[in-house]
């Protein structure tokens, strides 16, 4: 058996010789729609710590150069991702003169930094021997809902939220959602955050499909907005994340579960 030779590669001496706690997004937790991306794994974001996470999914690297929306709370992040165009070019090598090839391991890794709306990003390409990876599954805390949508409601007067008068056709929107996908809307749960009607709900959707889950998570991300009949709305590709909300059961802002029609 024939082994590809390596190409030269950049400097690694900044590279750790092991990553632990390493996240593994695949397909699987993926869904895609007009180049939005919903990854689906629960997590929960510190912004003191640094997260790994290798890319064996079909998502564009750019992407992660392009938005801060891949978990937005995470100031420091490493992504590795293997190199497919030079696994391609042997396989497509080997298939050209009839041999058996070896690519020789070969990832990329990326170092992302975000500070105050910036972003910087280092990359090295590693051929050969690799930083040893552990992989983990994050955990759910107890007590936590995991979170795909958050809406948040001001005042019901002394000026009244906007969104207070558009409740009907917000409430009609979901209902056609339902008999669309053949799916039920359930367990979003409301917690109070003010005195004159002020509250918060989150949508945990459960029983839907990833693409399920991100096609409500765009349907409702536009009829949410106020006026927008008369607005130019472009929406930039953007990740979206779950997030995990700690449950509150007593008191004022106690969380209980809320109905499409409130």
């Amino acid at each position: 058996m024939a082994q590809a030779k390596p190409q030269a590669s950049a400097d690694t001496s900044w590279l750790p010789p092991s990553y632990d706690h390493v996240i593994m997004i695949e397909d699987k937790h993926v869904a895609e729609a007009a180049g939005n991306y919903l990854v689906d794994i629960p997590l929960e974001e510190h912004p003191d710590s640094n997260y790994v996470f290798l890319l064996n999914a079909h998502i564009p690297v750019e992407m992660f150069k392009a938005t801060n929306t891949f978990y937005p709370s995470i100031k420091e992040l490493t992504l590795i991702v293997p190199d497919w165009e030079y696994y391609h070019k042997v396989a497509e090598a080997a298939t050209r003169n009839n041999m058996c090839v070896e690519p020789v391991t070969t990832n990329i890794y990326y170092h992302i930094r975000r500070n105050e709306g910036t972003m910087t990003v280092d990359s090295v390409r590693v051929a050969g021997e690799q930083p040893k990876l552990e992989f983990v599954t994050p955990r759910i805390p107890e007590d936590t809902l995991v979170v795909y949508r958050t809406e948040s409601l001001g005042s019901a007067c002394c000026p009244q939220d906007p969104q207070w008068k558009r409740g009907a056709e917000n409430a009609a929107m979901i209902k056609n959602f339902e008999r669309q996908h053949k799916v039920a809307i359930t367990d979003t749960y409301r917690q109070n955050s003010g005195k004159e009607g002020e509250h918060t709900d989150y949508y945990t959707l459960p029983g839907l499909t990833r693409q399920q889950r991100l096609d409500f998570i765009l349907a409702r991300r536009w009829q949410w907005i106020v006026n927008k009949e008369t607005k130019n709305i472009v929406f930039k590709p953007q990740f979206f994340t779950p997030t995990l909300v700690p449950v509150v059961k007593e008191g004022f802002r106690a969380m209980r579960k809320a109905t499409a029609d409130e």
